[in-house]
């Protein structure tokens, strides 16, 4: 902000010193635009779930242009937009907006969900979290709904410390409200320290730099200052901490105004010198305003200097994302589900180097990742963590190499080929192949038996007890048993049956795995099932009829092997028109499942359209 001039008659003994930095950080100036832009992206009104940053002039300003302000959500009408405050939320909110079909703008600050997701690291690793900050803050409600009840406690001084009922070799870890005062934090962190024996922290503050900033600014300046005037408004924490640090700096005399009204003229007419900063969440209109009323009584104004903010946060996307080409979207889950495989299957020295290396082999092979990518934006959809889709996502990679080393074997399918390579058992040996797909196997429900998958066990285990069902005797096994012997004369129904269990039955875990994740409702849950029900078949008949008319160059594998080899497929049941026919109607049934869902979930109806139309 430009201060504003002050002539040259002002009384030059009269200083109003100007912090830097002072007013809107980066995180609020990106939560006010995300609500501007969903007004004028969605139209009049939009919802606000609490106050999108506290500051009333704030409020009253995007009330004005149409946002609507509500204490929870079962004040928005269902299907309405609902904007998600800058300090987060807890996955129960994320959950209850699903529930009512809300169209959600999450303006959640970066620096505050890396504080999420730093609690849930520390909660996987088996740590109480020690979450310092004020109780009832929107910031650690937010926070402290991100992990099971009573795996954090909030403190907010040395004495909340003190009344732990935690023993001194109780493993603890450390995470810091945003918004916190520095010097607090720090009094409070030493006292930990010293009470525990087993302490982690994070390896930067968590504290966010316009905080730091503001609040070191100010306190350079407070003890030279008669007195020292913080404007802001009183919820908001930012603020009451700037004047705490003023106080602590050695100013006696510090207000904290929302306005030029509220500054007490009698009094601070008689200062010499008054320095003045703002909270993060004060617009710029606002200091001037202050500014404007203490040059009018004779101050001049003296810019101190400061740390030049530079930081840029990227924008709150407000229309869906599903915007993005799935090619794009799909591509960025391979390069994470690879980054991950490739991190857990780590080479290794000595005796086991030729089983890890032909399990990395199978699994890091290329490929669509298909599943992988169906798995992580049906959980996206549903607000599930992405890091934990990822992991899970994973893992059926792991089951779906698995599944492809044995049916490439001699005894299978006999293929020599698998994404324009020699498949496993051609590039190692046959029994190097069933032991890499059998401990690929294992991996699989390894990694789904991980804390990184939830941090539930309830979930876990529903998680491990799926996918053994869709390995199973009822699943992928029974699916290539009736394959290889299929009855005399099979009807389309049988061959349906067949073709969806060798595909549709781990699409349907990929999209019953993103639901547990969510935790979505059971109505939900079921539409996806009926969803990958069809996409399965749909894809497996595309396969059909990629082996009768598709180019063996393009899909990396023989083409033709199964009319060679007198298998019945849909192309034999029903005729190669027949089979496209069937497929187009099964992705027109994916469709239909998907219409409740609305807009969110235009990548799965993008994944369908790609499994009917796809040439490889």
């Amino acid at each position: 902000m430009a201060p504003p001039t002050s002539g040259s008659a002002a009384p030059v003994h009269k200083r109003l010193i100007l912090a830097n930095p002072r007013g809107f950080c980066a995180g609020v100036e990106r939560a006010i635009t995300a609500v501007e832009g969903a007004i004028d992206y969605y139209g009049a009104p939009v919802f606000v779930r609490r106050h999108i940053v506290h500051n009333q002039a704030v409020v009253d300003r995007l009330e004005a242009l149409g946002a609507k302000f509500v204490a929870e959500l079962d004040e928005v009408p269902e299907g309405a937009v609902v904007i998600l405050s800058a300090h987060g939320v807890s996955p129960v909110i994320h959950r209850a907006a699903r529930q009512r079909k809300l169209t959600t703008v999450d303006t959640t600050c970066p620096l505050v969900a890396r504080v999420h997701a730093q609690v849930v690291d520390y909660y996987r690793t088996g740590r109480h979290i020690l979450l310092i900050g004020q109780q009832g803050h929107p910031q650690i409600l937010a926070t402290v709904g991100q992990v099971p009840a009573g795996a954090i406690s909030v403190v907010g001084s040395i004495a909340d410390v003190d009344a732990l009922p935690l023993t001194a070799n109780t493993a603890v870890a450390l995470s810091v409200q945003t918004t916190f005062s520095v010097g607090e934090a720090a009094e409070i962190i030493a006292t930990i320290k010293r009470r525990f024996l087993d302490v982690a922290a994070p390896p930067s503050s968590d504290i966010c730099f316009a905080t730091t900033n503001r609040q070191e600014a100010i306190e350079k300046l407070a003890s030279a200052a008669d007195q020292v005037v913080v404007v802001g408004d009183d919820l908001s924490s930012n603020a009451r901490r700037l004047a705490d640090a003023a106080r602590a700096a050695g100013c006696r005399t510090v207000y904290l105004v929302n306005g030029p009204d509220a500054l007490d003229i009698r009094q601070i007419s008689g200062a010499s010198v008054v320095a003045l900063t703002a909270a993060a969440s004060t617009p710029p209109e606002q200091v001037r305003a202050v500014c404007d009323r203490l040059v009018s009584l004779g101050f001049v104004i003296e810019e101190s200097e400061g740390r030049e903010e530079t930081t840029k946060f990227p924008p709150v996307a407000i229309a869906p994302s599903d915007d993005l080409p799935l090619a794009d979207r799909m591509d960025t889950v391979r390069r994470d589900v690879e980054r991950c495989l490739d991190r857990t299957l780590a080479a290794k020295t000595g005796r086991h180097t030729r089983l890890i290396e032909a399990m990395r082999y199978a699994v890091l092979g290329g490929g669509k990742r298909l599943r992988a990518s169906l798995t992580v934006l049906a959980a996206e959809m549903l607000d599930a963590d992405y890091r934990r889709a990822i992991w899970v996502a994973s893992a059926i990679e792991c089951l779906h190499a698995q599944s492809l080393v044995h049916d490439d074997l001699p005894c299978m399918d006999d293929d020599d080929l698998r994404r324009g390579r020699p498949s496993l058992h051609r590039q190692f040996d046959e029994a190097t192949a069933v032991l890499a797909g059998d401990a690929l196997l294992a991996l699989a429900f390894e990694m789904l038996s991980d804390e990184r998958a939830h941090p539930d066990g309830a979930i876990r285990a529903r998680l491990v007890n799926s996918l053994a069902r869709t390995v199973g005797k009822d699943g992928l096994a029974l699916g290539q048993m009736m394959d290889l012997n299929p009855p005399d004369d099979p009807s389309p129904d049988d061959v349906e049956q067949c073709e969806g269990l060798k595909t549709g039955v781990l699409l349907n875990f990929c999209v019953e795995a993103a639901a547990l994740l969510a935790d979505c409702s059971t109505e939900e849950r079921q539409r996806l099932i009926r969803f990958s029900e069809q996409l399965g078949l749909a894809f497996q008949i595309r396969d059909d009829i990629l082996d009768r008319i598709g180019n063996a160059e393009a899909m990396g594998k023989r083409t033709r092997k199964d009319r060679r080899s007198g298998r019945i497929t849909a192309i034999e049941a029903l005729g190669l028109e027949g089979a496209h026919e069937r497929s187009r109607s099964l992705a027109a049934a994916c469709q239909d499942h998907l219409a409740p869902f609305g807009p969110r979930a235009e990548p799965l109806r993008q994944i369908a359209e790609f499994a009917v139309s796809r040439m490889h």
